[in-house]
């Protein structure tokens, strides 16, 4: 069958990738000038510079079966020395707990010596050991439930932080069937969240491999992850694929394909199918997009009084930045001998300081870090890259509109959207969603 896909991104190949393994005709489009979307690596000066995401998890197969296809096995970087990221509290950086989730502890005596909570805290959110369930049926934000169940210390100084980290908005407004769907299913076997997750905590522990192998599921490629974009791309066309880049698609009217996967995005994908599926059109443009941006600095390791071994920190109160890692002592070779290479993100949920000018943005967020880090001097490489309206936010009612896509296109079931606009956002995520809508619209009917 002939098989069109719209949209370039890393879903998009995926799902190329798939229809071209399944034997079929492929031709993909996509609007601006390169192909990767938010895969993005610059390397200058020595510094290997990631625009967009530096990483995928190892526990989702998806990007490793991917890697591994296409021979780049030998490739595959782990994180380096020890995993130590801290959380920016009240003024004070601190390393998170040992074993804490992005929500919770799987270690008792870790989160119970922690300063990053109060005793006022830590009190409250040990109420949830004796609170009945509180959850119906409906979705509810991520945040007020965990403030029913655990207190607003857990919110502000763990659950946003980190999973409004990943999600680019606040767990005040991030669904939990969407984004935290094993909250709903441990209060229903557990009662207690902390019950579960120590639970769970002493079965993994239970199963681990003595220590053997990386402690963190975070990889990388050697020389940047959009190596994965053009070894893909390439194998692409050497399997007959049509890549077209600089190629809008305004309408799918007189299109020529049997099978159709959008991986444009929410809006790409809202504007093809307003004609032809209004319904899955008017879901997909309530789902809300969020911007972020990131901001790269590097030092030379004398501008620091001791240079950092430690992979950065998330913040838990006002500041310029939602979080700053340091690539240079979080993966190898991404920065010359005596150099430091940090990003920081700047989330449009901070604000007015997301949509400051570059210059102005910069200046603060040099003064944040240097402030933090105590840096001296002018960074020697400074780059920022904006990602504008891109970052589909699950809000409360998002497996509503996921299921309003899906009877929108009902009576074209070789119709698909596919990607972080509907089934998640992380890297392997978008591989498994962009090759299963594929192999969906493609089979045999």
């Amino acid at each position: 069958m002939r098989c069109l896909v719209v949209g370039g991104g890393i879903t998009g190949l995926a799902a190329a990738w798939e229809a071209t393994r399944l034997g079929h005709e492929v031709s993909l489009v996509e609007a601006s000038d390169r192909f990767g979307g938010k895969v993005s690596t610059e390397v200058a000066d020595g510094f290997t510079i990631e625009h967009g995401p530096d990483s995928f998890v190892a526990y989702r197969p998806a990007g490793l079966r991917l890697v591994d296809e296409l021979g780049l096995g030998d490739q595959v970087q782990a994180v380096t020395g020890q995993r130590t990221v801290y959380l920016r509290a009240e003024g004070k950086l601190r390393p998170l707990p040992q074993g804490m989730g992005m929500v919770l502890p799987t270690r008792l005596g870790p989160f119970v010596t922690t300063r990053i909570l109060s005793w006022p805290d830590k009190l409250r959110a040990g109420l949830d050991l004796v609170l009945p369930r509180l959850l119906g049926e409906e979705d509810v934000a991520i945040g007020a439930f965990l403030r029913r169940r655990l207190g607003a210390g857990i919110v502000t100084k763990f659950a946003d932080p980190m999973v409004g980290g990943i999600y680019g908005a606040s767990v005040n407004d991030l669904s939990l069937d969407a984004v935290l769907p094993s909250l709903r299913e441990n209060e229903a076997q557990y009662r207690s969240l902390m019950l579960a997750s120590l639970s769970q905590g002493r079965a993994a522990r239970a199963q681990a491999t003595g220590g053997r192998g990386p402690s963190s599921p975070f990889r990388s490629l050697t020389g940047g992850l959009e190596t994965l974009v053009t070894a893909l791309v390439a194998a692409l066309r050497e399997a007959g694929a049509a890549l077209h880049p600089s190629t809008r698609l305004d309408s799918l009217a007189d299109v020529d394909a049997d099978a159709v996967i959008l991986a444009g995005g929410v809006e790409s994908s809202a504007v093809l199918l307003r004609g032809p599926a209004p319904e899955a059109a008017g879901a997909l443009s309530g789902i809300p997009l969020s911007s972020s941006t990131v901001v790269t600095l590097a030092y030379p390791e004398s501008a620091f009084r001791e240079p950092p071994t430690h992979h950065g920190w998330l913040e838990a109160g006002p500041a310029p930045v939602s979080g700053v890692t340091v690539s240079s002592a979080k993966w190898p070779g991404r920065a010359p001998g005596g150099s430091v290479l940090l990003r920081g993100f700047v989330p449009a949920r901070l604000g007015a300081i997301a949509d400051a000018a570059d210059a102005d943005l910069q200046a603060r967020v040099i003064e944040h870090v240097g402030t933090v880090m105590g840096i001296t001097g002018d960074p020697s490489l400074t780059r920022i890259a904006r990602w504008q309206g891109v970052m589909p936010s699950y809000t409360v009612g998002h497996q509503g509109r996921v299921a309003a896509v899906e009877h929108g296109l009902a009576g074209r079931p070789r119709w698909r959207v596919a990607g972080s606009a509907l089934h998640g956002v992380g890297i392997p995520d978008c591989i498994a969603d962009g090759r299963a809508q594929a192999a969906a619209a493609l089979a045999d009917r």
